[in-house]
This record gives C-alpha cells, structure tokens and sequence, in this order.
C-alpha cells in the first residue's frame, strides 16, 4: 500500500532505526509498502527510500541500482531494479571522495523525497562495501560505487538518524531550491540558510 512520505522537521527521521530480529509478516508488508510508494514517488522520482520515512523506524530501506560495473555505462534510472536491505552495515569507505574522481561536470546533486525540493552535491566516498540481508534472509556482500554508492549511503544515514542536508552543513557545500520559472521551466536556485 503507498505510504505518505514524512517529511522534515518530523521526529522521526532524527531517530536510529532498530534491527530486524527476523523477516515476517509485519517485516514484508513494510518492504511491500516501500516498493509501492518509492516506485510511486514522480516529482521527483525515487531512487531509494528508507522504511522511516513512511514511519517505520527499522533497519530496512530499498534502493534502485544503476551502476552495471565501474567498466560500463550507467542505466538510465527507469532501468534500473530496486533491491531490498535489511539490516545493512558499511564495512568499508574509498579513501577517494566523489569530486576526487568525478569531474566537475559529471558531479550530481544529491535530493530527499522527505526534504523536498532541496539539492545539494554531498561528496561521499565514492565506494563503499556494504553487508546486508535480503527479504529471504540471505546474507550479501558487495562493493558499490559512484551513484549506487551514494544512494545507498544516503538511505543507510536514515537508519542513522542523518539527513543528507546535515551532510551539506558539514561541508559548508552549496544548497538549492528547486523552482518552476514563470513558463514552467525548473532550475535550481542556490538559497542561504540563516
């Protein structure tokens, strides 16, 4: 069933989220639940979406991949399949910052379903080794990079209370405001914050 999105300044996106004892029915609705309202997420679209944020606080959240390899192309989001974490830890962090390794001109804003129409380039590691469960309870290990990576650090900062707006403050990194321009164009619009 599609959920509402919390959004800030709601409470619960500033809780730690509790680990999964064990995948039941309570822990499939909420997988199901998540699948349904990320995949019915449009303005904008949702790359991943974190089970607190439809009020939830445990250790789940979905993510679309995109990265094929680091040898190969990108697919375009509508492309990529969402996969389910239950109970993720990150076990390992690049050295190597996103802007170390990206261009400038292929550096992309990072955004939140529950901080809407805010933007902003957070530079995370650009790999990460992530272990987790799936929604059978099978255990995986894999390293993720570039966007995959990104997305996932994101949605593993929800577990942690995080969003990616504290990540932006941090680094003193540059915040937009999505606005639609008198003929209907969007762009992104740089605002200060107090």
């Amino acid at each position: 069933m599609i959920q509402k999105i919390i959004t800030v300044p709601h409470p619960l996106l500033r809780q730690k989220s509790k680990t999964v004892v064990k995948t039941d029915k309570k822990t499939k609705e909420i997988i199901a639940n998540l699948l349904e309202t990320v995949k019915s997420a449009s303005e904008p679209e949702g790359l991943g979406l974190s089970a607190v944020q439809i009020g939830y606080p445990v250790r789940i959240f979905v993510a679309r991949l995109l990265e094929k390899d680091k040898k190969q192309k990108s697919l375009p989001p509508s492309k990529g399949k969402f996969e389910v974490f239950i109970n993720p830890k990150i076990i390992n962090f690049s050295k190597q910052k996103l802007s170390q390794v990206l261009k400038k001109e292929k550096q992309f804003l990072e955004g939140c379903l529950s901080v809407p129409q805010i933007y902003g380039f957070v530079d995370r590691p650009y790999e990460i080794k992530l272990e987790w469960q799936d929604e059978k309870g099978q255990k995986h290990s894999q390293n993720f990079f570039n966007r995959d990576a990104v997305c996932l650090q994101h949605e593993f900062d929800h577990l942690e209370g995080i969003l990616f707006i504290d990540r932006l403050l941090q680094q003193k990194g540059k915040i937009y405001e999505l606005k639609k321009e008198k003929d209907g164009e969007e762009v992104f619009k740089e605002i200060k914050l107090p």
